[in-house]
């Protein structure tokens, strides 16, 4: 078994483990909730207008950058984990929303951003771009943004008070930095592109009781626009959640991020391969 094997299976495991570990602990806490009077069972809650705000943790990130220039044989590549010393882990917002217009469409959106920093003497030479080689034992700063806006719009094939299943489309507009900065030959190198990437997908909805509820949001894309972005990318989001009050909810969900994309321009083609799991605690206000 090759060390890469080892290692991937290691980081499975480990995110398998974080993500029932979250699961568990969302659905002790919804058991240790008071139980609420029968007669707020009954009532019916607001699901018109849901904005949803929280903390997330992404783990076990990973990003390998590839800079190829056009018509030419050898390109460069730099995983920024194992080259550059990148961070793995990251503490952001995240922001959700849905309006509905009725029982069958509706629009969502998301936003978040990540960021990752790091600081490394490099093992080997690194070549990238118009710099003049990275040699072995340069400190290399490096840091690696994702801006994460999102859009769709949503029809439910079945809704009632109880389950909804339903099909989306829309936008993912991501926008990604690269830099780094080699500060013993006085180089350095910033990157960004901006992809608006078309998704499709699937989402669910199924309420246990009136209070408490689980939810699946599936999307993904694989696009070849004019040969200037090539990729493709899925996107899954899973939570539990519990009304406390008629317009209040707290919830945990796991989410795991994957893109691949190429880009291509004038001079040099970017290749982007990044992933990461993470996991949210939040708070929701329905309307």
């Amino acid at each position: 078994m090759t060390d890469k094997t080892t290692i991937l299976r290691k980081r499975w495991t480990d995110s398998s483990r974080y993500w029932i570990t979250m699961i568990v602990a969302a659905l002790m806490c919804i058991t240790l909730l008071p139980a609420a009077p029968a007669s707020a069972e009954d009532e019916k809650y607001p699901d018109k207008f849901m904005l949803r705000l929280g903390g997330y943790n992404v783990r076990n990130a990973e990003t390998l950058a590839r800079l190829d220039a056009n018509n030419a044989p050898v390109g460069a590549h730099i995983d920024f984990t194992k080259d550059l010393g990148l961070d793995t882990t990251a503490v952001v917002a995240r922001l959700d929303g849905l309006y509905r217009f009725n029982d069958h469409h509706g629009l969502g959106f998301a936003w978040y951003a990540l960021k990752f920093t790091g600081s490394r003497d490099v093992g080997r030479t690194i070549d990238w771009g118009d710099l003049p080689p990275i040699t072995v034992g340069t400190r290399v700063d490096s840091e690696l943004r994702f801006d994460v806006y999102k859009v769709n719009y949503q029809y439910s094939l079945f809704h009632n008070e109880q389950a909804e299943l339903g099909v989306l489309a829309g936008l993912h507009f991501l926008k990604i930095f690269v830099g780094f900065n080699a500060a013993g030959i006085g180089e350095s190198k910033n990157t960004a592109v901006t992809a608006p990437l078309p998704v499709l997908g699937l989402f669910a909805d199924y309420h246990f009781t009136p209070r408490m509820s689980a939810y699946y949001n599936l999307q993904f894309f694989s696009i070849n626009y004019e040969n200037t972005v090539k990729g493709s990318m899925h996107d899954f989001l899973f939570g539990v959640e519990y009304r406390l009050f008629k317009n209040v909810a707290l919830g945990a969900a796991y989410n795991r991020f994957v893109v691949n994309l190429e880009l291509i321009a004038d001079a040099a083609t970017l290749t982007i391969n990044t992933g990461w799991n993470g996991g949210m605690l939040y708070g929701s206000l329905y309307f």
